[in-house]
Formats: C-alpha cells, structure tokens, sequence
C-alpha cells in the first residue's frame, strides 16, 4: 500500500467515525420527551455543527526484511526527518429534520363562547408556504389532562364531557381549519385539558378549560 492510499484510508475512517458519532448523539437528543409527566414543554436540543482539527504523523521505517512499516500517530511536537506531519479541520454541518427540506409547522388559536371553544389551525411548512387540503388529527391527551388538573386541585377531572365535534379536519385554500370542544357540565371548572393537534411529524398541544378563555 502506498503512503498516499494509507493516509486518504486511514483519514476516511477517522471522518466517517466521527460522522456517525454526531448522528448518533444527535439521535440520542431526539428520543428526549418533548413534555414531562404534567404535560409542560421540555428544551429540545438540536447539534447544528461540529468543527474538528486532526493532527497527525506519518512515519515509515525500514524493516530487515527491506520493505517498510507505517505507522500513524497522533501530532507530536517535535518530529524527526522521517516523518510527515500535517493537520486537517473542518466542519460537519447537521442535516435538519426533514432531511433539508420543508417540514410541516402548526399554529392554533383558541376562540371561546360560554362552554365551547374554536379551535383555528393554520398548517403551514418551514419555509412559510401555506399548505392547502392537509388533513390535522386531533386527540385529548388524556394522561396529560389528568397531570395538569391534579396540578390545578382537580384529581379526577370528568373527561368524557369533552367533546370534539371532529377528530379529522382538513384545512382550506387560507391553510386553516376549525374545530368546535364542548366542555360539558360534568367537567370540573379548574380542570385543565390538553389537545394534541398531529399533522404528519408535527405535534401541537393546546391547552384549554372551563377557566382558559
């Protein structure tokens, strides 16, 4: 193997661990929970680059047998006329969600009237382009509605008195889209309930109650 085929090798397997060490941290951050056990918002973390600097030597020597070994080590301050030393850097750049491209963002607003609210989606991508015709699920966290009430003094809010007059909505040429939530009489007046609005990877969770306008 020639010097230059050993140092190009030996640099591409340097880079390529480092690569996939970033991904994999970058991985690790994802999996944390984006809301903790009541239902609040928790810091996301994203790396966006990594600078890196590689110092190295390379050293031949000469064996009995008349061929020669190399030998590549980490940068030295002093070196003899056998080797070669050089230094490389860089910078490894995070590819965002998405893979670069677009990705979905949702917005609400919340209208309320007596024991209803209006909940007003607007579905629109990163790079600010309205989308038309996107179809938005909505749920009740169920587990997070139960953490915030009993923060609130409300150990078992009434659940079922809240009703979604759709599940599925599809937004308009404007990208928005309404859904009516009756809170029944049942529902405990400082309970707290928790919607989660889903459009493809995005989550939007949006609180409402009987004492959240």
């Amino acid at each position: 193997m020639s010097e230059g085929q050993f140092i190009a090798d030996t640099l591409e397997s340097l880079l390529a661990g480092m690569a996939e060490s970033l991904r994999e941290a970058q991985e690790e951050l994802n999996t944390l929970a984006p809301l903790d056990s009541y239902g609040r918002p928790m810091p996301q973390y994203r790396i966006p680059h990594l600078d890196f600097e590689i110092g190295f030597e390379l050293k031949s020597e000469s064996t009995p047998a008349g061929g020669f070994r190399l030998k590549f080590l980490p940068l030295k301050q002093e070196k003899s006329s056998r080797e070669v030393a050089s230094r490389i850097s860089g910078r490894f750049i995070a590819v965002p969600p998405g893979e670069g491209m677009p990705v979905p963002r949702l917005e609400a607003e919340v209208l309320s009237e007596g024991a209803k609210r209006t909940l007003v989606l607007q579905a629109s991508t990163s790079a600010g382009q309205l989308l038309q015709g996107a179809e938005i699920e909505l749920n009740l966290d169920r587990e997070a509605s139960i953490g915030l009430s009993s923060a609130a003094g409300v150990a078992a809010p009434k659940l079922a008195s809240v009703q979604l007059a759709r599940a599925l909505v599809q937004t308009d040429e404007a990208g928005e889209a309404a859904v009516e939530v009756t809170l029944g009489p049942a529902l405990q007046t400082k309970a707290v309930i928790v919607l989660v609005a889903e459009l493809g990877a995005e989550r939007l969770r949006v609180v409402i109650g009987k004492e959240i306008a």
